[in-house]
């Protein structure tokens, strides 16, 4: 946080986007109450699973072991991923990274966090990836190390696109940084929002070509 945005923070508190009560963007009731809680499921075919694991099906068309995912894109959860990405607000993705961790089991401890890198020209804007944000919170409450491990070529966006389209957009759109951080360790993949998961795959599969012995991913949300 810059010296700015700390000197605003004081000045000008947060409401919780849900009860609208001074403090901080979602307070631990309306976490609680107002945060649509998913089950655990395969994020692809929303088979229900214990363990979130992508199901055996699914997993003829994905590298992704399981997939975490907090809640449903629905109102409040849109609201806060807002206040990060257009509103600036860098302390939601401290909140969104505390939502992710209370959805997480325990995790091998040898396990390397990395994040889905936004289009360019959206960090540019933005002075922030959101993603590296958030998945460099979730480091400090894991204890787990977070690197930058993919990179993030062209400028294609899903919005709106089928799961087809989605995956012919994301072809080669990503490449392997720092692969002897994460050679032979498991990694997980962590970003704000999925909807197909075709971007997750993706960014999944480029980690696999490059070493890492498996891939799991963390969703703070997930659009239908």
């Amino acid at each position: 946080m810059s010296i700015i945005e700390h000197f605003l923070r004081i000045l000008t508190p947060y409401d919780c986007l849900g009860c609208g009560d001074e403090g901080p963007l979602l307070c631990s009731a309306c976490s609680k109450t107002d945060l649509e809680r998913l089950p655990s499921r395969c994020y692809r075919c929303y088979r229900v699973d214990e363990y979130s694991k992508t199901c055996k099906t699914c997993r003829q068309h994905s590298v992704l072991r399981e997939v975490w995912v907090r809640t449903g894109y629905t109102s409040l959860a849109r609201n806060l991923v807002h206040k990060l990405k257009f509103d600036y607000a860098r302390d939601a993705a401290k909140t969104i990274a505390v939502e992710i961790y209370r959805t997480l089991p325990a995790l091998p401890g040898n396990t390397v966090i990395a994040h889905v890198p936004a289009v360019t020209t959206h960090i540019r804007r933005r002075g922030f990836d959101q993603a590296a944000l958030i998945a460099r919170e979730l480091s400090k409450l894991t204890g787990l190390p977070h690197v930058n491990a993919l990179a993030r070529l062209g400028q294609a966006r899903q919005v709106g696109a089928n799961s087809v389209t989605r995956r012919a957009q994301l072809q080669g759109v990503f490449r392997p940084l720092s692969k002897a951080v994460y050679a032979d360790l498991p990694v997980l993949l962590v970003d704000d929002v999925t909807t197909t998961g075709s971007t997750l795959e993706m960014a999944g599969l480029c980690l696999r070509r490059a070493g890492a012995a498996s891939v799991s991913a963390a969703v703070f949300a997930q659009a239908k």
